[in-house]
């Protein structure tokens, strides 16, 4: 930990308190050279490397054991353009995620039988972003589903988007 804190090179720290939580994330970025771009083959253009570590701390605990990700990239990344770019990317996942949880039900699902989990997840996308495009309805994913259902009108016309 203490290499992390004095790390001289390009460093940034963010430290956020949202709903009794504290999150302290250091953000870590080095140049590629040019002998590991050598040995990076299968990531040509590879630039930068990134290193994100976040300890998490609720109410008084002591903080969890960190958790560490580990980023590359074919930008030359200053460590706080990593932490934006991190922040952004866990932002739009977390975002999808929670439609198709909470519209779809998709971690409800039990069917795990060969490719069936992955088909169903794909035609789960095509639905919400077929329902996330429809906008004459002001409503949720859930009121649309549930419209869609109950009027062949209005299923037809998110179909024709």
């Amino acid at each position: 930990m203490t290499k992390v804190v004095n790390f001289e090179g390009d460093a940034y720290v963010t430290d956020e308190k949202n709903r009794g939580r504290q999150e302290t994330r250091y953000h870590i970025v080095s140049e590629v050279t040019e002998e590991f771009q050598e040995l990076s083959y299968e990531w040509p253009g590879l630039k930068s490397v990134g290193v994100v570590m976040s300890f998490r701390q609720e109410g008084n605990e002591v903080p969890e054991i960190p958790m560490i990700r580990y980023y590359i990239s074919s930008a030359e990344l200053s460590a706080k353009k990593l932490a934006e770019a991190a922040r952004q990317h866990w932002f739009v996942e977390n975002k999808l995620h929670w439609s198709l949880d909470v519209a779809l039900r998709e971690d409800a699902c039990k069917i795990h039988r060969g490719q069936a989990a992955e088909n169903l997840a794909r035609i789960r996308h095509i639905a919400l972003n077929y329902l996330k495009g429809e906008t004459r309805f002001k409503g949720g994913i859930r009121r649309k589903q549930k419209k869609a259902a109950l009027d062949e009108t209005y299923l037809a016309d998110i179909l024709a988007v």
